[in-house]
């Protein structure tokens, strides 16, 4: 049995008229009547009582037809299908996100992206970015949303927005109320970090910041994460600065307070390989670079 029979048998018996029939398949009458003969041969019983003023379907062909429209649903499903596979789309996605940008814009572009794309799941995965990057190298994940820069030639890596730094603080600190807080007023305050074999990136940043303003920061604890540095802070360990976007984290005991002296930034960018399809490069591009809910990402347009 064709897939061609079973059209012709759906569409006579939605129109019960075997020329209208004809005309909407394309295909003359006695075309029609041939594929429809066939089929009750081969299934061995009438579909169709033939009338005057056209046909009327028996009882078994009743019966029949709600199972032949699930198999030509199912057909063009799997067509459609084929189609997307033969244009390199996917129904299922690894992603991998480092801990920051799960907690940055990452939520908000990935809502634009499943509503572009409902029929994609989106598997995450979270690490570092080095972790990452390998993942991707060696086809464990699609892509990826680590921190430049990277030290990989074999990856595209494209960033797609940046993060500024926010002093956090106590919410008894004398420095919590403050409208902006200088380097020069964390010369003498007790700081907690991110241990840099931890976050490279971010440990450099900052290290960076307090170089220029000629300070020697006095480091009490050294956290796994940015998030665990926030708790730390809550704890009353000292002053730490993570990026704005971590200011979701609503703690009554802590303040997030702007930084003064062009404060250091962190990227987020896209990592993928040179044969991730266009058609997903593009769609992810513009749900990273659409508006964001989150208080500090900022898209940086290509």
């Amino acid at each position: 049995m064709e897939l061609k029979q079973w059209r012709c048998f759906v569409t006579l018996a939605e129109i019960g008229n075997i020329r209208r029939a004809a005309s909407l398949l394309a295909v003359s009458q006695p075309a029609l009547s041939v594929r429809i003969q066939r089929l009750e041969e081969e299934l061995g019983f009438a579909l169709f009582d033939r009338q005057a003023r056209g046909v009327r379907l028996t009882e078994q062909g009743a019966r029949l037809l709600p199972h032949a429209k699930r198999l030509l649903s199912r057909a063009a499903e799997t067509d459609e299908a084929a189609r997307a596979i033969g244009r390199g789309a996917f129904d299922r996605l690894e992603i991998g996100v480092t801990p920051i940008a799960a907690l940055s814009f990452f939520p908000d572009a990935m809502r634009v992206f499943s509503a572009a794309y409902p029929g994609v799941v989106l598997a995450l995965t979270e690490g570092l970015s080095d972790e990452l990057e390998e993942a991707v190298a060696h086809r464990r994940l699609d892509l990826a949303v680590v921190h430049p820069p990277s030290s990989r030639d074999d990856l595209v890596v494209r960033e797609v927005a940046r993060d500024r730094f926010v002093a956090v603080v106590p919410a008894t600190h004398r420095l919590a109320g403050a409208e902006r807080i200088e380097a020069a007023d964390l010369r003498h305050e007790t700081l907690v970090e991110v241990r840099r074999e931890v976050g490279p990136v971010v440990f450099d940043r900052i290290a960076s910041y307090f170089s220029r303003a000629g300070i020697t920061a006095r480091v009490n604890q050294c956290a796994t994460s940015s998030i665990s540095l926030v708790g730390l802070v809550a704890a009353g360990a000292g002053i730490g600065l993570v990026v704005e976007s971590l200011a979701c984290i609503a703690r009554p005991d802590i303040r997030f307070v702007p930084l003064s002296d062009e404060p250091p930034s962190l990227g987020y960018a896209m990592c993928h390989r040179s044969d991730l399809p266009g058609e997903l490069q593009s769609a992810f591009l513009h749900a990273f670079n659409a508006p964001k809910a989150g208080a500090g990402a900022r898209p940086v347009l290509p």
